[in-house]
């Protein structure tokens, strides 16, 4: 599997939430269908036609995780996956079964970034407050999510 970014400034429009009471990223996308998902640690990036079109899922915040990151440069665009996967199922991002990704809260900018947060190769905002970074050979490094607002972490 391989990440492929085409530029392109009409990214999905769609509005990025974190809700609290289940400590999970929440987007509506009720009515698309996904031919298969990619799992970042346990939040999934829904996948049409080899475009991620929506993403949700757990991702329990804490002050461990507070840290002074800033987001990437990025372009806005489509992200893309080249595959021969199996239509219908959820794959991992990493050839490593249940490998976990880094996760880096950003309080003051509201950025939340899981995996390399010091990864800047090649950025593209897919959806809204929506970042990934992959390198050169198309390997995902990082997932930049910035929801409508976050929780109070102590």
């Amino acid at each position: 599997m391989k990440f492929n970014i085409e530029y392109y400034s009409g990214i999905i429009r769609k509005e990025l939430l974190y809700l609290e009471n289940e400590c999970s990223f929440y987007m509506d996308y009720k009515d698309l269908n996904a031919d298969l998902e990619l799992i970042i640690n346990k939040i999934a990036l829904q996948i049409f036609n080899n475009r991620v079109f929506a993403l949700s899922g757990f991702c329990g915040l804490n002050k461990e995780m507070l840290t002074n990151i800033k987001v990437p440069k990025s372009k806005k665009g489509i992200l893309k996956v080249e595959h021969n996967l199996d239509y219908g199922f959820s794959y991992g991002v990493s050839d490593i079964f249940d490998y976990e990704y880094s996760v880096y809260v950003n309080i003051e900018t509201g950025w939340v970034c899981i995996g390399n947060p010091y990864s800047k190769e090649n950025a593209v905002e897919f959806i809204d407050n929506c970042i990934v970074v992959i390198n050169d050979d198309g390997i995902f490094n990082s997932l930049w999510l910035k929801p409508k607002s976050l929780p109070k972490i102590e």
